[in-house]
């Protein structure tokens, strides 16, 4: 079976593998502070499925007020809300690669901004294909926008508040007087003979943030890369990744059990192969974090990710070889 058929299979697998959906008490909301720098984690689920407590992949980085994004997977305007931050003050949105975990709603975003009142520009940098996913937004968003603009005068047209850049090599890819953002292309995709030569250009970014008193890396889906020691020096921040493969096996054992003749052939080594290339498991994380000499780690992106999950299965292993602190994160923690 092809990966690009095989992925979205796998991950409803590992969402049913004996998942409690329920409700949780949410963690405190976020202030947001006029000084300093914060970072906070509004959707920690890897995967595109919804599953359990957690949202799907976002994070906030909140610099003197200011509201920087990364990544924007379903329901980022809820996850904004409750972490206490204003959706409409987002200015910049980075995208790390083109999953719909990681992009599904930075369209509905802006088009949310737009309807309810904000007119500033709205800029978003993600690999190629996101200057093409703003053309089909906007063209998505035109009955909207139509209806819109006959029942109030708009000054702007979304068209013209929009903005998108593809970023198509590494480097410093955005700085303002308070921040500066450098991407480096990490170790996600794996493209083999049998890829169409179209999806080869497509990349996945790391990215790090400067800011007057932080430095925070967000490593994006990668898996164990050999450039990132060196992109995450001396960080004060690393939000990292995690899978558990034994808890992602064991979960579609228990889902072939419960469905005989479900799961095709070949499917599950297919899939710990991918998670296991494609994707960081705790003691590569540990072993990143110290090379980089990075102050704390923090992680996120979590798969399988579900509620009855240890932290332990995600968090020894980067303890093994790392000595500082490690902290699985939950959504709308703030660091």
């Amino acid at each position: 079976m092809k990966r690009s058929i095989l992925l979205p299979f796998c991950m409803a697998l590992l969402t049913l593998g004996g998942i409690k959906v329920n409700a949780q008490t949410q963690p405190p909301a976020a202030s947001v502070e006029p000084t300093g720098t914060r970072v906070i984690t509004l959707g920690t689920q890897g995967g595109p499925l919804p599953a359990g407590s957690r949202s799907q992949p976002a994070n906030a980085v909140v610099v003197q007020g200011r509201v920087y994004l990364v990544d924007a997977g379903n329901g980022v305007v809820g996850q904004l809300r409750r972490a206490g931050l204003d959706y409409r003050r987002v200015d910049h949105i980075f995208i790390t690669h083109n999953h719909d975990d990681h992009n599904a709603d930075w369209g509905t975003l802006l088009g949310l901004q737009w309807s309810t009142g904000r007119r500033n520009s709205v800029h978003v940098y993600g690999p190629e294909g996101t200057e093409s996913m703003l053309q089909g937004y906007l063209q998505y968003f035109a009955p909207n926008a139509r209806i819109r603009s006959a029942d109030a005068q708009m000054p702007q047209t979304p068209a013209e508040q929009f903005r998108a850049h593809d970023i198509r090599e590494g480097g410093v890819v955005y700085r303002d007087d308070l921040i500066e953002v450098t991407a480096a292309e990490n170790c996600h995709f794996h493209f083999d003979a049998n890829t169409p030569a179209g999806a080869k250009r497509d990349k996945s970014y790391a990215y790090r943030f400067k800011t007057p008193d932080k430095v925070i890396v967000f490593s994006g889906d990668t898996g164990n890369c050999t450039n990132l020691p060196a992109f995450a020096r001396d960080a004060d921040l690393l939000v990292h990744e995690v899978v558990s493969l034994p808890l992602i096996a064991d979960s579609l054992r228990r889902f072939m059990a419960s469905q005989p003749g479900a799961v095709p052939p070949g499917l599950f080594e297919g899939l710990m192969r991918h998670m296991a290339e494609d994707h960081t498991v705790p003691e590569d994380i540990g072993r990143l974090a110290t090379a980089a000499n990075v102050k704390k780690v923090v992680l996120t992106h979590f798969a399988p990710g579900r509620d009855t999950d240890p932290d332990s299965a995600y968090v020894d292993g980067v303890k093994q070889q790392y000595n500082g602190p490690v902290i699985a994160a939950k959504d709308l923690m703030e660091f």
